[in-house]
């Protein structure tokens, strides 16, 4: 077992140790049959030491949440803010998408979810409204200023909004489903959602009179 962290720089390290000890146990073996001595153990940490850090299995999937999620609602945000018109936030959509499927939690924070939905409803609640419908909110904000300028022609902008992020919940699914246990299963991200930002612009182009 590791020795106890003492220095500020030390603490954060085993912080984030006992972070993705947590993430690869829930995704592993599902939320409720993860036991604190378990994610102590592929920590090495004692459980009492884990206890130091976490009171609970609630408070550790609260933390995931926190350091792995929410930094990817404030990139969509972001590339949101910096898009001049609702065509080039769809663009930049595109472009984030695959590395949000590929390189970040996101996929691994939903099979858990999923897994545990009927279980542990309350977070599941709390994920959907700090993680999804933040998200669906900057994707519904952009599309009704398109429809409020002539941008686009949308009826609903908030069903649209749906619409638009579904390729990466498939995605996402997908990734931890089928790719991790065979390669052949491996889908272009960048090719697919591509095709899904030309397809979306298609869709909404504003309806031109005939002259």
């Amino acid at each position: 077992m590791q020795q106890r962290a003492r220095t500020e720089e030390a603490k954060d390290q085993r912080r984030q140790a006992l972070l993705a000890a947590a993430l690869d146990a829930f995704f592993e073996r599902g939320f409720s049959a993860t036991r604190m001595e378990d994610i102590a153990a592929r920590a090495g940490v004692s459980k009492g030491a884990l206890y130091l850090y976490f009171v609970s299995k609630e408070a550790l999937f609260a933390a995931l949440v926190d350091v792995y999620a929410m930094p990817n609602v404030e990139r969509v945000e972001t590339a949101a803010a910096a898009a001049p018109n609702a065509k080039e936030a769809i663009a930049a959509f595109t472009l984030l998408a695959p590395r949000l499927v590929r390189t970040t939690a996101v996929p691994k924070i939903m099979k858990i979810l999923i897994a545990d939905a009927p279980t542990f409803p309350e977070i599941v609640n709390e994920y959907r409204r700090k993680v999804v419908e933040r998200s669906l909110s900057v994707i519904e904000d952009i599309l009704a200023r398109a429809q409020a300028t002539g941008e686009f022609n949308i009826e609903n902008p908030q069903l649209t909004a749906r619409l638009v992020i579904a390729p990466m919940i498939l995605s996402a699914i997908w990734h931890v489903t089928f790719e991790r246990h065979d390669p052949v299963a491996k889908v272009d991200l960048e090719s697919l959602f591509a095709l899904h930002g030309k397809m979306l612009l298609r869709a909404l182009a504003p309806v031109r009179a005939a002259s």
